[in-house]
Formats: C-alpha cells, sequence, structure tokens
C-alpha cells in the first residue's frame, strides 16, 4: 500500500488511517495493579500463561492431596481375573481412582480387602500418612459391613453417619488421627454419587479451591417426576440439548446405568411432583 522514492515513502490506499492505530500502548492489555488470577482457581494453561506474560517466574500454590483409597469385600477379584458365582471385579476403587485423576490429588489403592476385622484395621492404620482414607464398602451395618467397628477400634472420631440421600445412605465420614476418613457404601451407583458429592469438593476444598461445590446447571425433564418422600434423590439421567431423561432402573447395584448416564438429576426432600418440561437441577458427570 506504499511507493518508495529514495528515502521517503508514501502511502497509496485511500483507506482512513490514524495516528498510532499499530502501536501496543503501555497498560493497554493490564496495568500494575490489576487482578489477573483470583486466589484458589485452579490453574490452567491460559492462567499460566498470564502469569508469566505478567512477569510471575513462580506462583503460590495449595498443596496436593493425599489419598488412600481402600476396597473391601471378600467377593471382590481383580480385574480381569475369573469369577466364581460368589464373586465379582473390584471396580469401584479403579472407578473412585479415576474420578480423582484430574484433581490436585495423588492416590494409592489398598484393594480388595478381606471382611475380616484385624485384616481391615491393618489397612486402614497403613492409610494414615494421607491425608483422606477413602474406604470403599463394608459401610452399612450387616455382619460384614465392619467400616464403623474398624474405625472404632482404631479410635477413630465419627462425625456423622448415614446422610438423607438416595443412593449413598450409609455414607461416613470421621477423623482417624489427621486423616479425614470418608466411607462410600459399596454400590458402584453410592459409591458414584457420594464421591461426586462429598469426596470431590472436599479434594477441591483441601487444595485450596474456592469454588468447591459440585456445578449446577438446568434443564427440562422429558418425563413427569413423582413427588419425592424423606430423602434427596440423585437420579441417573441424559441430557440432550436442553433436554433431560432420567433412566428406568434406579438401581444403584447397576454399573451399565452409572455408565450410560451424564448427569444426576437432583430432587430435593419432600418435594412435590413435576410435570414434563419442568425446569430441574442437574449435575453434570
Amino acid at each position: 500500500n506504499v511507493t518508495s522514492d529514495g528515502d521517503t515513502i508514501t502511502l497509496t490506499t485511500n483507506t482512513p488511517f490514524s495516528k498510532g492505530r499499530h502501536v501496543r500502548h503501555k497498560a493497554d492489555d493490564f496495568a500494575n495493579g490489576d487482578l489477573m488470577i483470583p486466589a484458589g482457581k485452579r490453574l490452567g494453561a491460559r492462567d499460566l500463561g498470564q502469569a508469566v506474560i505478567a512477569g510471575h517466574g513462580a506462583l503460590t500454590v495449595g498443596s496436593r492431596a493425599k489419598i488412600a483409597i481402600l476396597s473391601t469385600g471378600d467377593e471382590l477379584v481383580e480385574p480381569g481375573a475369573e469369577t466364581l458365582p460368589h464373586q465379582i471385579p473390584a471396580s469401584n476403587d479403579v472407578m473412585v481412582s479415576a474420578i480423582l485423576a484430574n484433581m490436585s490429588a495423588d492416590c494409592r489403592s489398598i484393594n480388595r480387602i478381606a471382611d475380616n476385622m484385624d485384616a481391615l484395621c491393618a489397612a486402614l492404620e497403613s492409610a494414615q500418612d494421607c491425608d483422606i482414607i477413602v474406604t470403599i464398602g463394608g459401610a452399612s451395618v450387616g455382619d460384614h459391613d465392619l467400616v464403623a467397628p474398624a474405625l472404632e477400634k482404631l479410635g477413630a472420631n465419627i462425625d456423622f453417619w448415614k446422610v438423607a440421600i438416595k443412593p449413598g445412605k450409609p455414607l461416613m465420614a470421621g477423623k482417624l488421627g489427621s486423616s479425614i476418613i470418608l466411607a462410600l457404601p459399596g454400590n458402584p451407583g453410592s459409591a458414584f454419587v457420594t464421591a461426586t458429592l462429598f469426596l470431590l469438593p472436599l479434594v477441591r476444598f483441601l487444595t485450596g479451591a474456592t469454588d468447591y461445590l459440585p456445578p449446577l446447571k438446568s434443564a427440562a425433564a422429558t418425563s413427569a417426576l413423582p413427588a419425592t418422600a424423606d430423602r434427596a434423590l440423585f437420579l441417573r439421567a441424559t441430557i440432550t440439548g436442553n433436554a433431560i431423561s432420567v433412566f428406568d432402573s434406579q438401581d444403584s447395584a447397576k454399573q451399565s446405568v452409572l455408565a450410560a448416564a451424564n448427569a444426576l438429576l437432583m430432587r430435593p426432600a419432600h418435594a412435590g411432583p413435576l410435570p414434563e418440561g419442568a425446569q430441574v437441577p442437574y449435575i453434570p458427570i
């Protein structure tokens, strides 16, 4: 768009122009004293680029949580192994470890602990160097549910046991020494829901996040929803566009339903019925 004549160049275009149009001015992007990254935000690639361009060679961040995952049950066998009629593959610890894979956490699995008091106590004691000890299974009140008796034997302080949600009622939380105990139910649907509602927020909080609760969105229900009783429901569902559909079966033992879901539809306790098309809250999963 220019012609040259010796040391002189002349603009030949008729496009209007203004002085400084192609100059990047000081503080045009950000200025000294501007807040670039708020405390408690999880750092991503763009945040790191912002920090460097703002002159920082290092940042103060939260510590990674150290987590032990203990799966219990005489019926459990190693993933991929042949199963007898009374056995099932140990899938829950794999699932919970995968849930935590993108978190600021270092996990170790202590799997397939027999329904034996001495074995369970030994496993719990071996995990006391961790910030969080997650047990899966054995948290109810059956003859082979030994998590509560084992924690009592070791002198743990139980903060609460059983919550008014479905699935996931037998959830237990407390402390064993300096370690936080979170005992999840053994059915996969219950283990996943309680990990989503309790374990993930706990890890986010311990690692310094300020926004640690599960994100809530809303969508239109594709079917009428009945009234609820005395427990909040977290129904496995699928999101398609702006609509949410609940699976007919909500059996917490069905891994296939959980695997096909991409949302947990929330229904509060003691709520009235809702018609088709009603806006309902859900947690993306």
